[in-house]
């Protein structure tokens, strides 16, 4: 499971197709079958926040934050790698950056605590969704 920031599809990236620096031992440590288990843009529901989108001090929806600017300037890197270029082999990714940049926001996977069945319910909902 990963947050729906740029950290986390990094993250997953380097699970699914190994590690630029251990690139002599990826064949060893990449997980190519890989699905993403985290919070996506279509999760979010901005109509919860008090003015329709993410504030710092809405505390209606925590785990909802602004990028940063660190966070904005490595979606623009990874928009550019091979598997998120525009042809490349991971265009849900690459949408989600996209969004994440749009609308200048990120989210924690706390966030899914707050929704009815908590985090639980929402991850067997989606392996049942994944399953089907």
């Amino acid at each position: 499971m990963v947050d729906f920031d740029p950290d986390g599809i990094s993250i997953m990236s380097t699970y699914k197709h190994g590690s630029a620096n251990l690139a002599h031992e990826n064949a060893n440590l990449r997980c190519p079958t890989i699905c993403w288990l985290g919070v996506k843009s279509g999760d979010l529901d901005f109509r919860a926040s008090k003015t329709g989108l993410p504030a710092d001090d809405d505390d209606d929806i925590k785990g909802l934050l602004k990028l940063s600017k660190r966070d904005r300037k490595k979606a623009v890197r990874m928009l550019g790698q091979e598997v998120c270029e525009e042809h490349g082999v991971e265009q849900e990714w690459r949408r989600e950056l996209q969004v994440m940049l749009m609308l200048n926001v990120k989210v924690e996977m706390e966030i899914l605590s707050q929704r009815q069945g908590g985090i639980e319910t929402w991850v067997e909902d989606r392996l049942c969704e994944e399953m089907s």
